[in-house]
Formats: C-alpha cells, sequence, structure tokens
C-alpha cells in the first residue's frame, strides 16, 4: 500500500468525519429540541439531509463538500471532469447509506477497506466519481513545458 494511497484514505476519512459534524450537530439539535420530532424521524430527516447535502456542495460547490475543501479535495468523474447531477445524487445516497445501523456500518467497513486497498469507495463506483486532491486538478506547468 503506498503513503499516497494512505493519506488520501485518512484524508478523506477526516474530511467525511468533519461533513458529518458540521451537519449532525445543528441538524439533530433543530430535530430533536427545537421541532421536537423523535429520535427515529429524526436520524431518517438526517440521512437523507446528509445526502442532499451532499449532491448541493458537490454540483454548485466545485465538487467539495466543506470537509472536501477543508482536506483540500474535491469530487470529478471518471474522466476528471464534473460529474452528472444523477451520479452524484446516486453517490450520496449510498453514502448515506453507511449511516444505518448494521447493514450501512458493514457497508461502510467494506468502502473504507476498499478506500485502502483499491484507493476507491464503494459510492464512488456506484457514481462514476473519484476524489481527488485539488492540486491534481491544475495542469502541471513542467507537464506543459514538455509538449
Amino acid at each position: 500500500m503506498s503513503s499516497h494511497k494512505v493519506l488520501r484514505g485518512v484524508t478523506r476519512l477526516l474530511c467525511a468525519l468533519i461533513d458529518y459534524l458540521i451537519l449532525m450537530l445543528p441538524v439533530q439539535f433543530v430535530l430533536l429540541f427545537w421541532i421536537k420530532t423523535n429520535a427515529l424521524s429524526a436520524d431518517f430527516l438526517f440521512r437523507l439531509l446528509f445526502a442532499v447535502y451532499g449532491v448541493l456542495m458537490i454540483e454548485y460547490n466545485n465538487g467539495a463538500t466543506l470537509g472536501k475543501m477543508i482536506g483540500r479535495l474535491k469530487v470529478v468523474d471518471r474522466a476528471g471532469g464534473k460529474p452528472t447531477v444523477l451520479y452524484t445524487g446516486l453517490r450520496e445516497l449510498i453514502r448515506a447509506m453507511y449511516l444505518i445501523p448494521i447493514v450501512g456500518w458493514a457497508a461502510g467497513l467494506v468502502s473504507t477497506v476498499m478506500l485502502f486497498v483499491k484507493g476507491t469507495t464503494l459510492h464512488d463506483m456506484a457514481g462514476n466519481s473519484r476524489v481527488i486532491f485539488r492540486w491534481e486538478d491544475k495542469p502541471d506547468p513542467e507537464q506543459e513545458k514538455k509538449a
């Protein structure tokens, strides 16, 4: 396993945790204590909002959620362009599925192992996407001089 894969994997996990906390804390607080929904409804709504948040941020924020912005990552399609909304939606729904107890956690564990072994996840595969560091998106000046 290369150090680049490990760095990318750890960075992606930390960025996902940041996204989760940024959204989970205020949403759960509002749903449970202000609107006074039950815990099961609040959990379902949070998962749905987590997927919507991911789609909107990737679509309208140059391929990055707030966590990915902090980690200097972005989501692109397999060719390196902007992913379509349909694939982004599928990607984010599967990512939100990881929050479902037992089955989702098992899928999340499989996805995490795949991240460190293959460099991709289940939601990347379903969404026909990949996650890159922002500097990988920029043309390399050295390569341009050689061409």
